[in-house]
């Protein structure tokens, strides 16, 4: 008796494990008529066993799912017994659900269909996913085949040590071709050396640390064959994967070309302007000294003699008062005058001087600025912080005298309420180094920074401490002779950052920082 109870222990366990499957479990004939059905099934559908036994599934599909369902159970075979298939369902609450079959059939030695069983489960989710990726993507590929930027994704290639030597185009857009006249079949799956026909892959330097580092980059390039100024930006991807993208800035340097046109013209105009304005400006100060001379020379004749008391206080009150008075306000102003026009000189000489370009050791540098300044700097700052400074490319004497002017400022617009602790440090960008001068001072309010590097631009008229307005003026102009940045960040009563970009790679006063390149856009 033993050895007959145990198959039949098994099927039991074997019948519980298909009717407690979360899966819906079923078993039909080639005409679609239910042989069975598990209880997952049946709840699925909000039905009883009795309502499929016996019956046909053609109702559950959705009626357009029905010619596919019929087409991949038509593929099954003695040697292709299982098929998978995707089609939609009405639930028991009507709703329409995706869901995956697992079909195997079953066959008699004659290789005749006998049975089908199946596995199905609920991949709604999934399918509404794919549908969002699916239309996400379109709307993607839309967006890039409508660019006007030339956008190009990249992959990295490395040698047998690991290096980078080359970089494969994986995507380009219409923009590019267009652009460039290489058709997107020609350009896709072609390293960059196949592409632009180079010996070695345009940029490959600055893309590789893109890759390396995961830190945007960003360049201007001139492009001799199109005559075109191009900006290209490349951001890193995953798994040595990058983009590009390209845009057509040469309406934008030939406006800057004109600006710079009239900016040398202004430097000429303020040049003479100022020239001309000294020499009467001289003369009403030598004037009005020898008109103090001769008054006094009056008062001294006129002590001589005795006038009536009424007569005497009406000559005290014209040469001790009224033209000393006259005589100060006139060499007030004429100080004043001058202040400007020497600044003036100053910003239209700083335009006009011709750059000597060398590496500049910025260690060095500030040092020097930091002796010609120790009388201030021991008397105002309370702690004077320099830490390791990269070197740059720029002209000694206009670098010394920008990093003076914002020490200096630094050391003026001291907070008398709290110790004034200045620090200068530095970051390496690429080719570039962006150096700055942290202070605690009184800071600079917002509506003011923009305005700061404005000739004659003072934040605060009636301060003491207040200039002429040149001194941010004339770094911000030798900043741009540089091809560099400066710029500023501040809180009232916080204190200051002044930022100074500047290139450490060489470069040329003339070249204006545009690159020559003979491909790669």
């Amino acid at each position: 008796m033993k050895p007959e109870k145990r198959p039949n222990l098994i099927q039991e366990r074997y019948k519980d494990l298909i009717e407690n499957q979360t899966d819906l479990v079923a078993s039909f004939k080639p005409d679609g008529t239910f042989l069975f059905v598990n209880k997952g099934y049946c709840s699925f559908f909000e039905k009883q066993k009795h309502d499929f036994i016996g019956k046909k599934w053609q109702p559950i599909p959705v009626d357009d799912d029905l010619e596919h369902i019929q087409a991949k159970l038509m593929q099954m075979s003695p040697l292709n017994p299982e098929v998978i298939i995707e089609n939609r369902v009405f639930s028991g609450k009507g709703r329409i659900h995706w869901m995956q079959f697992i079909n195997k059939g079953l066959f008699d030695k004659n290789g005749s269909l006998l049975e089908i069983q199946s596995v199905g489960r609920d991949i709604t989710d999934r399918k509404l996913a794919e549908k969002a990726l699916q239309e996400s993507e379109e709307k993607l590929n839309t967006l890039f085949d409508a660019m006007t930027e030339l956008v190009v994704l990249h992959e990295m290639l490395e040698d047998e040590n690991g290096e980078f030597v080359n970089y494969r185009i994986t995507a380009c857009n219409q923009a590019f071709a267009a652009v460039t006249g290489i058709k997107q079949h020609k350009a896709l799956g072609k390293t960059a050396t196949e592409v632009y026909q180079t010996e070695t892959a345009p940029y490959l330097k600055e893309y590789s640390l893109v890759v390396k580092t995961g830190k945007p980059f960003e360049f201007t390039t001139y492009y001799p064959a199109m005559d075109k100024y191009f900006m290209i930006s490349a951001v890193s991807l995953k798994e040595n994967r990058f983009a590009t993208i390209t845009t057509d800035i040469t309406a934008i340097k030939q406006v800057q070309e004109v600006i710079s046109a009239k900016n040398k013209e202004l430097e000429n105009y303020l040049y003479v302007a100022s020239h001309d304005l000294r020499s009467p400006l001289v003369n009403i100060q030598g004037f009005s000294q020898r008109l103090q001379k001769q008054v006094n020379s009056i008062k001294n004749i006129l002590s001589e003699y005795s006038f009536e008391k009424e007569i005497q206080q009406k000559i005290e009150k014209i040469t001790d008062e009224g033209i000393p008075k006259s005589l100060e306000f006139i060499f007030t102003n004429v100080s004043k005058m001058d202040s400007l026009i020497n600044g003036l000189l100053q910003i239209s000489r700083t335009g006009r001087v011709q750059m000597n370009i060398k590496k500049i050791e910025m260690n060095m540098l500030i040092k020097k600025i930091i002796e010609s300044l120790s009388f201030q700097i021991e008397n105002i700052a309370d702690k004077f912080i320099v830490q390791d400074l990269p070197a740059c490319y720029g002209d000694e004497n206009l670098l010394n005298q920008l990093f003076s002017n914002l020490i200096g400022n630094a050391l003026k617009y001291k907070d008398q309420n709290r110790p004034l602790i200045i620090t200068v440090s530095a970051e390496t960008r690429y080719n570039r180094v962006i150096y700055s001068i942290q202070d605690t001072g009184i800071g600079i309010a917002k509506r003011h920074l923009e305005k700061i590097w404005d000739v004659f631009y003072r934040v605060d008229a009636r301060s003491e401490e207040a200039g002429e307005g040149i001194g941010l003026s004339i770094v911000k102009r030798i900043a741009d002779k540089h091809q560099g940045k400066v710029f500023a960040e501040s809180r009232e009563g916080r204190g200051s950052i002044f930022y100074v970009e500047l290139m450490k790679e060489e470069f040329s006063e003339a070249s204006n920082n545009w690159r020559l390149v003979n491909g790669g856009v």
